[in-house]
C-alpha cells in the first residue's frame, strides 16, 4: 500500500520597491539597503516535508489543513515583514498611499480554487500573502509570499527496494 506525505514550502519576491527605501542613502548604500530588505524576505523561507504519512485521501484533506495554516501564520507576520493588509488598514492615511499598486492581498482562506489536481490523483495547494518588508520602520516594499503544499508518496522499503524515495518541494514565496 502506498503511503503519501506532505512536502511545504515557503518562497519570497520582492514585487514593488517602496520609493522612500533609497531617499536618505548616498547611492553607494543603496545596495546595502536592498540587500537588507532581501536578507529580512530570505528568512521568511523555508522548505520542509512533514514526518507524517497518510492514505491519499487522508493527505489531501491534511494539504488544505496545512496550507491554510501556513496562510495563517504569514498573516501574524514575521521580523521585519508584516501582513501588508494589517499594515494598511493602521497605516492608509500615510503619505504612500498614492504610490501603492496592488491588485489584492492575497489569500486569507484556502478553497479549491487554490487546489490542482495532478494525474496520479494527489494535489497541490498553492496561496499567497502579500507583506511589506521593513527593516527600518515606516516603508512599504511589497513582498509576496508563494506557499506551496503537495502531496507525496512515500515510496516503502519493502515494496520498492532499491528505488530512490521522490521529494516534491512546497515553495511559499513572498514578492
Amino acid at each position: 500500500m502506498t503511503v503519501y506525505t506532505l512536502h511545504c514550502s515557503q518562497k519570497t519576491e520582492i514585487i514593488q520597491w517602496d520609493r522612500h527605501s533609497f531617499d536618505d542613502c548616498r547611492p553607494d548604500e543603496a545596495d546595502a539597503v536592498a540587500d537588507e530588505v532581501i536578507d529580512v524576505c530570505n528568512r521568511a523561507e523555508s522548505d520542509y516535508k512533514l514526518e507524517k504519512s497518510w492514505t491519499l485521501e487522508k493527505a489531501i484533506e491534511e494539504a488544505r489543513r496545512e496550507c491554510q495554516l501556513i496562510v495563517d501564520e504569514a498573516m501574524e507576520g514575521y521580523d521585519n515583514l508584516q501582513h501588508a493588509k494589517e499594515s494598511w488598514d493602521e497605516y492608509n492615511s500615510d503619505y504612500k498611499a498614492d504610490s501603492l499598486e496592488l491588485d489584492n492581498w492575497g489569500d486569507e482562506e484556502v478553497t479549491d480554487e487554490n487546489c490542482t489536481k495532478n494525474k496520479d490523483g494527489t494535489v497541490t495547494y498553492e496561496a499567497h500573502t502579500i507583506h511589506f518588508a521593513d527593516p527600518y520602520g515606516g516603508l512599504f516594499n511589497v513582498v509576496k509570499m508563494m506557499i506551496k503544499v503537495e502531496v507525496i508518496p512515500v515510496l516503502q522499503r519493502s515494496e520498492h527496494a532499491g528505488k530512490r524515495q521522490g521529494v516534491v518541494t512546497i515553495s511559499l514565496a513572498a514578492v
